[in-house]
């Protein structure tokens, strides 16, 4: 029950240069999969960049060609690598991010713990609970039919504050049109921004019932390395959406 300390959690960040052009830095996190670097000058981390901090300005005010610094979160708030998992959580969602800077004695940085790593730490306690995605999926995800406009998709997910939507065709889901997707197929390609989601997007998206059980979900999340799921009905239709933040939310509120 959350007996893990946070530094036995935490990831060595990926390292980029402050004065690291935006689309130097799009492209590493791209190649690695990965949604925040941490950005140096010298031996010292000045702050963190995410894959958020880039594309809310993506098609509206983003230079390709401009330095990393003014995108970027101000390496504040570390944790100590001592702080307990719960307490780490509550952080996690008061603060509305999906990245903590774990510090270690010295004050260095020791890594960065995420929702990832912490929904994993997680799947022990759901074990002994009999919830199912029904339970914890978000009923109204943001959606857009699969032949809209990228550049729509962009502004929807600005308007609602969204890292991702569903692409839907006939009330199904048929794909998924991530920030990741956003730096890895489009960055780059303005031409790409008039085209239907359907051409980039990752698809077919992943889906489970809504009668999956939570602590299966979460083993299947970590296998398909994906951070959010489609939840479907039996014909078909969607229900929600299931992400690692709804699992941490839950959790939460029934005090794992």
């Amino acid at each position: 029950m959350f007996k893990q300390r946070v530094g036995e959690l935490a990831k060595r960040p990926h390292i980029v240069a402050a004065e690291a052009s935006v689309a130097q830095a799009a492209d590493l996190m791209g190649r690695e999969g990965i949604s925040c670097l941490a950005a140096v000058s010298g031996a010292k981390v000045v702050g963190f960049l995410t894959e958020n901090n880039l594309v809310r300005h993506f098609d509206v005010d983003l230079d390709l060609d401009a330095s990393i610094r003014d995108f970027l979160t101000k390496p504040e708030g570390a944790v100590s690598k001592d702080m307990r998992v719960s307490e780490a959580v509550k952080l996690l969602l008061e603060r509305v991010v999906r990245h903590l800077p774990v510090m270690d004695f010295n004050g260095s940085l020791l890594g960065l713990v995420t929702e990832k790593e912490l929904v994993d730490a997680l799947a022990v306690d759901f074990m002994v609970e009999d919830a199912v995605c029904s339970d914890l999926m978000r009923r109204d995800p943001v959606t857009l039919p699969a032949d809209r406009s990228v550049r729509e998709a962009l502004a929807l997910m600005r308007e609602k504050n969204a890292d991702c939507l569903l692409a839907l065709h006939a009330d199904k889901p048929a794909g998924i049109l991530s920030e990741r997707d956003v730096l890895s197929r489009i960055m780059g390609f303005p031409e790409r921004l008039t085209a239907p989601v359907s051409h980039h997007m990752t698809a077919p998206v992943i889906s489970v019932p809504t009668t999956a059980v939570v602590y299966k979900v979460i083993l299947f999340m970590r296998q398909k390395g994906v951070r959010r799921l489609a939840v479907i009905h039996e014909n078909g239709t969607l229900a929600g959406m299931l992400s690692q933040r709804d699992i941490l939310v839950y959790a939460r509120r029934i005090g794992l």
